[in-house]
């Protein structure tokens, strides 16, 4: 355990007996006893404090305890407690005569005064709070408490916001603002990121809402709980891709051979053409594959529909391009298989869904063949799934969801039958344009033409992926574009027919290198290199809409150039692993990226939400406030991505905060907020993936970077690399870290 960051987590003591409130005083070097619930003599409170001076005493009262908590906490400045709390609410006089008893002592032992504001039933506006901390500031507080409610996450961000500003009057050091109830739990562990001095944790029974125990604070802040759960995100200098941009001079054979990366297959496209491929009859040649979690799901799903699949290369080399290889007998031959498992793949079950229904009118019609049901595992069972079950029930199936007597929502497992029945229906498309593609690949099946109406589309490029996908495999789709709405006329009949297909790299993945090239390329102006990265053979101008990371880091100020490959990248023996053969493309292009400057960016990524969290990456280590809208997509992903993205930054020291539905990064160019100059390194910093891929990637890419802009750049450790695993296995070998 570090001391100093144990220094920094107060055990508060609520026990009604005496005995067990000086075990618990005992046992915690740094504890708040509360005197109001304790119920504590004057002797009992000397007593307690002789044991162990690093408390706060704390006694709420009111009008009838007033000369009790006056005398207890005269009695505990006096004994050399360190810390008294007095709500700011109390009367000016007994204020005054805490600050006066304090300051009789030598200022060597003197005890430190925390007044606090509390409102235990919303938010305040940013400018009440701060009128909160200069009214604490007036009254003689060495150190603030704001302990408000949160009921949204705005909120709870907002509290955060305190430690963004510079007209407090109080430093960060002397500031503990955080939110009370559950939406705002995780703000009690961000203080310590923002420079709080200490936090509050339980022991026994909680004292306040949404507190954590000592055990949860511990593993938060010190990663003690789970052997070897941890990894240290390494420095970028030892990263063989990034090192050359840390570096004042390079080796003259190092100056001729520029730096590149080549990124795995979509894996939006791959689950989509592998059902598709199941579905067709016949052998469908799938180019450029390379599993992942979810393409392993999809994989798995098919082989149970009773596809032969197999993963071979092109051309005689070992080194030659990997293709998937599916022989299907079609969706008629499908095996009656009763459960779908689809893993942890959101994307596959929304696709499932509507094609469960139209497998399970084709079946065998006994009560229990002709219904399926679709389980998974991991973060997709607490994800909520209640938009997909209204569609699939609009569209006349049966759809069955289970309900969690903890979370609200329809969850995993789901089951499935009865058919689509419906010629024309309508159904929403605020949440996923998942679902949407799901029946766009099922209804031209139908027998009967249907109508289709989506209202309010969201992630309307992947619904043009769909469409693109399905045309490969000669499934025409008719649509017309209204403003809020996408209006689907699909002709019956149809057959999906077997193909030789290039699956694009993943712009999803490559979003997370393009945003590091643009850091690192703009950190080597100060080692004066005059570097790029490129990332191979990526499409452009493509259906996928996280292609949209290239606007954004032009928009900081990055250079973006295009060139076409070389014939020769497209011989059959690669370079290495990750520069495979691939057959040649108009669209194909090598992107590089240079960032002269980072300046601060206004995006919409409604339609790309994946984006979020390298964007945040993005967005500390440019000068000024970016904005980036689209949080109401972030809270049903593998985490509730908005309190991950706010946590796991503030940890680290970053700004951020969330309005309404866009959220505000307070980007330092690369600074934190609890930058030291000289002196030892600050303590380890332990984040979480929160089991979220593309959480555990924004936070390695942002972890890599420190030290390029800052003095005394923090450790960062973070849990769980291994789910990376679900959309990118290949993202830490990749970064070519190095010993």
């Amino acid at each position: 355990m570090e001391e100093s960051i144990k220094r920094k987590i107060c055990a508060c003591i609520s026990e009604k007996n005496f005995s067990e409130c000086m075990a618990l005083a005992s046992k915690h070097s740094f504890a708040e006893i509360r005197g109001d619930i304790c119920l504590l003599t004057l002797k009992d409170i000397e007593t307690l404090i002789s044991q162990n001076l690093n408390l706060i005493f704390t006694y709420r009262f009111d009008e009838y305890g007033r000369e009790i908590a006056l005398n207890q906490m005269v009695a505990a400045i006096n004994k050399g407690v360190a810390y008294v709390d007095v709500d700011v609410s109390a009367d000016d006089e007994f204020i005054a005569k805490i600050r006066e008893e304090i300051d009789k002592k030598p200022q060597a032992v003197r005890c430190k005064l925390i007044l606090s504001y509390h409102n235990f039933t919303q938010t305040p506006s940013l400018e009440k709070m701060k009128e909160a901390v200069a009214e604490c500031v007036r009254k003689g507080a060495d150190i603030v408490k704001i302990a408000v409610t949160a009921n949204n996450i705005s909120e709870a961000s907002r509290v955060l916001s305190l430690y963004h500003c510079t007209d407090l009057g109080v430093d960060r050091e002397h500031l503990i603002a955080f939110s009370m109830g559950e939406i705002g739990r995780f703000t009690r562990i961000a203080i310590i990121g923002m420079g709080a001095p200490f936090t509050y944790c339980s022991v026994g029974s909680p004292t306040g809402t949404g507190q954590y125990t000592v055990t949860e604070m511990y593993k938060e802040l010190l990663g003690v709980i789970g052997s070897g759960s941890f990894s240290q995100v390494e420095d970028a200098s030892k990263s063989e891709l990034f090192s050359r941009f840390c570096q004042k001079s390079l080796p003259t054979a190092r100056k001729k051979k520029g730096k590149s990366i080549s990124i795995p297959c979509s894996k939006s496209i791959a689950q989509r053409a592998i059902v598709a491929a199941a579905i067709a009859s016949g052998q469908t040649i799938l180019r450029n594959f390379e599993p992942c979690g979810d393409i392993k799901s999809a994989v798995t799903f098919a082989r149970k529909c009773g596809c032969v699949i197999k993963i071979s290369r092109d051309g005689k080399s070992s080194k030659g391009e990997k293709m998937l290889i599916i022989r299907s007998a079609g969706i008629a031959k499908w095996k009656y298989f009763q459960i779908a498992d689809v893993g942890e793949s959101g994307l596959l079950t929304r696709l499932l869904m509507p094609i469960m229904a139209y497998v399970s009118s084709i079946r065998n019609k006994t009560a229990v063949t002709s219904k399926i049901t679709l389980v998974g595992e991991e973060t997709l069972l607490k994800r909520d799934l209640s938009s997909a079950v209204a569609a699939v029930k609009k569209s006349g199936a049966v759809c069955s969801a289970t309900k969690n007597p903890r979370m609200e929502g329809e969850f995993l497992p789901i089951t499935i039958g009865g058919g689509i029945t419906e010629k024309n229906f309508t159904i929403s498309g605020n949440e996923s344009s998942q679902t949407v593609s799901g029946f766009l690949m099922v209804l031209p099946l139908l027998k009967q033409d249907t109508t289709m109406v989506v209202e309010n589309p969201v992630s309307t490029p992947f619904i043009d992926l769909t469409i693109d996908v399905l045309s490969s495999f000669g499934i025409k789709i008719g649509v017309t574009k209204k403003e809020n709405k996408f209006i689907f006329n699909i002709a019956g009949n149809q057959s999906y027919h077997p193909v030789d297909f290039f699956m694009d790299s993943d712009w999803s993945s490559a979003s997370n290198f393009v945003a590091a090239g643009a850091i690192a390329t703009f950190a080597q102006k100060s080692f004066e290199q005059d570097e790029t990265l490129t990332i191979n053979n990526m499409e452009v101008e493509s259906d996928q809409a996280d292609e949209k990371i290239l606007s954004v880091v032009e928009s900081c100020g990055a250079e973006v150039d295009f060139e076409k490959p070389n014939s020769e990248e497209f011989a059959p023996v690669a370079e290495n692993r990750f520069h495979s053969r691939r057959d040649f493309s108009d669209k194909l292009n090598n992107v590089s990226v240079k960032a002269a400057s980072l300046k601060p960016f206004n995006v919409d990524v409604t339609n790309s939400p994946d984006l979020f969290p390298i964007l945040a990456t993005l967005a500390v280590y440019c000068n000024g406030v970016s904005r980036i809208n689209g949080v109401s997509r972030l809270m049903k992903k593998e985490s509730n991505r908005a309190e991950a993205i706010i946590l796991e930054f503030s940890r680290m020291g970053y700004c951020i905060e969330i309005e309404d539905d866009v959220m505000i990064i307070n980007g330092m160019g690369g600074k934190t907020l609890i930058e030291k100059e000289g002196g030892e390194n600050l303590p380890a910093i332990y984040c979480s993936a929160h089991n979220d891929h593309r959480i555990a990637m924004a936070v390695v890419i942002c972890g890599m970077f420190r030290s390029l802009f800052n003095h005394t750049p923090s450790k960062i450790m973070i849990d769980n690399l291994k789910c990376i695993d679900k959309s990118f296995p290949t993202f830490m070998e990749r970064l070519q870290i190095t010993e």
